[in-house]
């Protein structure tokens, strides 16, 4: 089951989606990236309008419901020095006796970063992610990243007594002991004042014409670390396969100025834990290949510390 297409919408939703943005759409063009099971389309409106419209029916999958409606309040509430496209309706609504929720968004005309494999785009999002301000106002009453990951951080240890999936690769199984106490605590350490993106993927990110960087899709939204969504992509372009030094980049660049070391490893170690234990439960409804890719990610954060290890014995 793939995404929803536009004409899938119900038509008393479409009309309200047309009333917004002030004419009915001539054009809608599907996007195949990210997870969502619901409609993802950016359209064109008879007088030439532009944006992006994405809907989720609380049938196909509820928790996809739920997150539009907590993106519709952060997008409401980002400050316009976010370089995010800004929310021009969102609805929630009851219709063909199911529940819908819409939200219509300015679309950013762009790609998404690392298209070349070769790592040119990393400098550009990072200098993007450093710019996301202290949480103040209603961004400061968003869920804090701590609290969020307290329990999914302690994956390790979960696995460890249940007994891991049998997918986990031999080189990361034989270190899983290290890895859980590695990550012991490691919600604490991704605790702090700023926004956070909390999903920073290539899929989330957009490149314009002029190379800036667009963040988008925002229903994860926290306050946690400063650095922590750029670490998070860091990891996404191992994921990804791109041919870039994730370590130089931590090394050097102004948003991971003062990050212990250990504190990385403890935060990946975490992230791993998290991924793989994930990986191995039943796929989510309309959400069939997402745990493959959560595995993917579960094995580069744990090979990326397996690797930072080596290079430097503690």
């Amino acid at each position: 089951m793939g995404r929803t297409s536009w004409t899938e919408v119900p038509t008393a939703l479409r009309a309200r989606i047309e009333s917004a943005l002030g004419g009915p759409v001539v054009q809608a063009r599907s996007q195949s990236s990210g997870w969502s099971p619901g409609s993802a389309d950016r359209v064109i409106t008879a007088d030439g309008r532009r944006a992006f419209v994405k809907t989720v029916a609380r049938s196909r999958n509820g928790d996809s419901a739920d997150m539009h409606r907590r993106e519709a309040r952060v997008m409401a509430a980002i400050p316009p020095e976010v370089q995010a496209p800004r929310l021009i309706a969102a609805f929630d609504e009851a219709h063909d006796g199911d529940e819908w929720v819409a939200l219509v968004l300015d679309d950013v005309d762009g790609r998404h970063p690392g298209g070349d494999g070769r790592g040119h785009d990393t400098a550009a999002v990072l200098d993007a992610l450093d710019t996301l301000p202290r949480a103040t106002g209603t961004l400061a009453t968003l869920p804090r990243m701590a609290d969020e990951l307290r329990g999914e951080f302690a994956a390790w240890e979960r696995m460890l007594a249940a007994g891991l999936a049998g997918e986990v690769p031999d080189d990361v199984r034989a270190a899983a002991g290290r890895f859980a106490a590695a990550a012991r605590g490691a919600h604490l350490l991704v605790d702090g004042d700023h926004l956070v993106h909390a999903d920073c993927r290539a899929d989330n990110l957009m490149v314009d014409a002029d190379g800036l960087v667009w963040v988008v899709d925002w229903p994860w939204a926290s306050v946690g670390a400063h650095w922590l969504d750029p670490l998070t992509y860091l990891l996404d372009t191992l994921v990804r396969g791109e041919h870039d030094d994730v370590d130089r980049h931590l090394a050097t660049h102004p948003v991971f100025a003062g990050l212990d070391g250990s504190t990385v490893d403890a935060v990946l170690s975490a992230l791993a834990g998290l991924f793989l234990e994930k990986a191995a439960q039943p796929a989510p409804p309309a959400m069939p290949t997402i745990r493959e890719f959560q595995r993917s990610e579960g094995i580069a954060a744990a090979r990326w510390v397996l690797r930072r290890w080596a290079a430097t014995p503690r």
